[in-house]
């Protein structure tokens, strides 16, 4: 029990809280949306479909797997923050529950259009199992079956979705003066580093959240032949390989403090953007009804395409703020690493004091301005024999004087 109040995970009784309302709501979804899959799939499975068909059936199976992979990050994410308890990780894990709330209403709405269709054609109605006749009639009654099984499932997820989310919103205001807290007595007193260490923390996490997104438009492009997007699959591999080298420098950049990879991320990064907004033009523009390859995939493409381009333009901004830095020498990793090695050396003075006074302080900052508030920026703490120390120094020097 002792060894679970040690953990960052653990440490208090929101974080606790927060960590297991977030997996809560993972295993619960998913369990759900494996339900709405497995039926989805006895439905399909009465029909023989053609090329497209088969492309629409693989494309919703990769959004409920992209939906079920976005609970599982979501833990993931919520792990990061309150290990590093870092504000900007945990306002972003957020900002993601947001973007799944939205992602689940285009999930229900497109999934409910798939489940009026049913196989399409009549022709392609062919069913194995002996509850359905082989007759327009047997599919429409498979469907009204299956149908009735999927749409409690589907608004269960929809009502859970945004229920989570409004407690894990009230969670995470709450933790938020834990972690600023805990973040001011750790800070260091140059207000350079200070800065450099936010917006580098903040780049990572922005990178967390373009891998999800790049990746799943990629994992949406997988059909690309059978629903006519392109003659071949040379575009799903290239952002796969692409996207992973790109975040892959973009990460390295940073750990390392490397200028010229960092550089590269912002100039590649620029390109993917100018991509992005291409593929978004092709996505939005209007086809005939018979001829759009993107009939029954084109909100979920707009929503990912859209998401993925503004991440990455926020991600480009991080960037260009952590080369600014490192452009003037001020290396956040290489003074935590010195840190490490001689503790002793940099040594700071700072006081604990309780959460309380920590608010009224920073309100005080705030009203002396940022010139003020930069001079009582606290240093890291020392041990409380040290202050003893000073303070009987002090009170020796008082009595001389007297």
């Amino acid at each position: 029990m002792d060894g679970l109040n040690r953990s960052p995970l653990f440490k208090t009784k929101f974080s606790t809280a927060f960590i297991v309302l977030v997996t809560i709501e993972a295993v619960v979804l998913c369990i759900l949306e494996g339900l709405v899959v497995k039926n989805h799939l006895a439905l399909v499975s009465n029909c023989n479909l053609d090329l497209n068909g088969q492309g629409v059936s693989e494309s919703d199976l990769i959004y409920h797997s992209l939906f079920i992979v976005a609970q599982v990050f979501q833990v993931i994410l919520c792990i990061d923050a309150l290990y590093n308890r870092n504000t900007a990780q945990l306002i972003t894990l957020i900002a993601f529950g947001l973007l799944v709330v939205v992602y689940g209403g285009i999930q229900l709405q497109q999934h409910m259009i798939l489940e009026d269709v049913g196989c399409g054609a009549e022709r392609l109605w062919d069913p194995i199992d002996p509850r359905w006749p082989d007759t327009p009639l047997g599919q429409a009654t498979a469907i009204q079956y299956f149908r009735s099984r999927m749409r409690p499932l589907e608004f269960a997820i929809i009502a859970l979705i945004p229920a989570f989310f409004l407690v894990i919103i009230f969670i995470g205001w709450r933790l938020r003066k834990e972690f600023a807290w805990d973040n001011y007595k750790t800070f260091s007193a140059d207000i350079r580093v200070r800065n450099a260490l936010i917006a580098s923390s903040t780049l990572l996490t922005l990178l967390k959240l373009d891998f999800y997104f790049v990746f799943s438009f990629a994992a949406q492009l997988i059909p690309s032949q059978k629903l006519a997007y392109e003659e071949t699959i040379t575009e799903t591999v290239l952002v796969f390989v692409l996207g992973a080298l790109l975040l892959g420098f973009a990460i390295l950049g940073v750990y390392r403090e490397n200028i010229y990879l960092m550089g590269l991320f912002i100039v590649a990064g620029t390109m993917a953007v100018a991509y992005l907004f291409f593929r978004l033009a092709t996505i939005a523009t209007p086809h005939d009804t018979a001829a759009d390859p993107y009939q029954f995939t084109r909100n979920f493409l707009i929503f990912t395409v859209v998401v993925a381009a503004f991440l990455l333009l926020l991600t480009i901004g991080a960037a260009i703020r952590c080369f600014w830095y490192l452009k003037n020498g001020v290396r956040v990793y290489a003074i935590k690493a010195a840190k490490n090695a001689n503790p002793d050396e940099h040594m700071g003075v700072i006081d604990y004091i309780s959460e309380e006074e920590f608010d009224m302080s920073r309100r005080e900052e705030y009203a002396v301005g940022s010139n003020e508030a930069s001079k009582i920026l606290l240093e890291d703490e020392v041990e409380p024999s040290s202050r003893e120390q000073k303070a009987s120094r002090s009170s020796e020097w008082a009595i001389a004087q007297n």
